[in-house]
């Protein structure tokens, strides 16, 4: 695989030399074996500190993937099922009408309550840095949508009703994610959910590209599920501390991209998910369109999903693309991020960046360096 490391390098290296981006973390699987591990430019915009390979990026809504992971860890065992309301779990969550909200429904992004949690005199920061104030005050919103009826996406809230659904269970997603995946996975030093402030001083501090031209006309519902200072609130000390169980994993590369490899085999003897479990997370897919990722997109967005995973549409011109085989599953995330799995290839792929490509709205997905380097590993396999 030394071609592949050396093709995924050149391609960082390219980027960052260009200004295309600014720094990098790139990281391939193969069978379940690190096959590509590569690291270019800075972790900020000063351009101060290079990229590491043990350097943490906060990786946005990469999160949610592995917060999904951890959900179907627990249901593989039975403790969670499916098809029960949210509330049997959780049952404050039954307030406002809903009550009948599944957790399919909820990893689908269906549960109707996409608005990100409010509290009067408080900052976005203040309020995400306080975990068990936003579980009560999910657990208090009115859908903007029928329960069901509409995939919108839960840019923050997905994450908050998972957290209420394993509190049920006397866990939290911290804890399973570090006892259940990372422990496992061997990647202690390099996964947080809420970060530790000993391990701040190794993040990379993500920055927004700066528009150009006029700001775009944002549809006010869509600024509500991914608000606009999303970067600048978990780049603050408290809230990476924090649990945002939808957006603020930090972690490597390489540890996301393990993270996938053992969703789809064996990892040093680790695997997270049987294939049979898998599969039944696959038959929860969901092929409605999304009514928020249209409103950032240049074309029209095919959406596809299953528990929580997005799922691959084939197509460069779309956000969930991971490559030419249909079966491959991952997540993205804000700016450019993304880790995925390919259960055909046996292929896992982590990515994350420093530059945030937010200036370019409607986005053409098709120009993201995502693509490029989606497409050098296959063209290097």
């Amino acid at each position: 695989m030394a071609d592949l490391q050396r093709a995924v390098q050149a391609l960082l290296d390219e980027l960052v030399e260009s200004g295309e981006e600014v720094g990098l973390q790139a990281a391939v699987y193969v069978e379940g074996q690190l096959a590509a591990d590569c690291v270019a430019g800075w972790r900020s915009q000063d351009r101060e500190t290079p990229v590491c390979e043990d350097t943490l990026f906060t990786v946005y809504s990469c999160t949610k993937g592995v917060v999904a992971s951890a959900v179907h860890i627990l249901a593989e065992r039975g403790l969670i099922d499916y098809e029960r309301p949210v509330a049997e779990y959780w049952p404050e969550f039954a307030q406002a009408g809903k009550g009948s909200v599944s957790v399919t429904q909820a990893l689908n992004h269906l549960a109707g309550i996409p608005q990100t949690v409010q509290v009067a005199g408080k900052s976005s920061g203040e309020i995400w840095a306080d975990l068990d104030l936003c579980v009560a005050e999910v657990a208090r919103l009115k859908p903007i949508f029928p329960p069901g009826s509409t995939v919108c996406y839960h840019g923050l809230t997905f994450g908050w009703i998972a957290e209420g659904i394993v509190r049920g269970l006397g866990l939290s997603l911290g804890e399973i994610v570090a006892e259940e995946i990372v422990k496992p996975l061997h990647i202690g030093n390099e996964m947080y959910l809420g970060t530790p402030a000993s391990e701040h001083g190794r993040m990379a501090t993500p920055f927004d590209k700066p528009l150009t031209g006029e700001p775009p006309a944002i549809d006010p519902l869509a600024l509500q599920c991914v608000p606009l200072d999303l970067a600048e609130a978990l780049n603050r000390p408290e809230v990476r501390s924090a649990q945002v169980a939808a957006a603020n994993i930090s972690t490597t590369a390489r540890a996301l991209a393990r993270h996938y490899a053992a969703l789809v085999g064996e990892v040093d003897g680790c695997r997270l998910i049987s294939e049979t479990h898998l599969e039944q997370v696959f038959s929860q897919r969901v092929d409605l369109p999304d009514v928020t990722l249209e409103q950032f997109a240049a074309v029209p967005q095919e959406t596809p999903r299953a528990g929580g995973y997005q799922l691959n549409t084939g197509r460069r011109d779309q956000i969930m693309y991971f490559g030419p085989n249909p079966r491959a599953f991952g997540h993205d995330g804000y700016g450019g991020s993304f880790g995925s799995a390919d259960p055909e290839a046996k292929v896992a792929l982590g990515y994350a960046k420093t530059l945030l490509h937010t200036d370019q709205i409607p986005v053409r997905f098709e120009t993201l360096s995502k693509t490029r380097f989606i497409e050098t590993v296959y063209g290097n396999l």
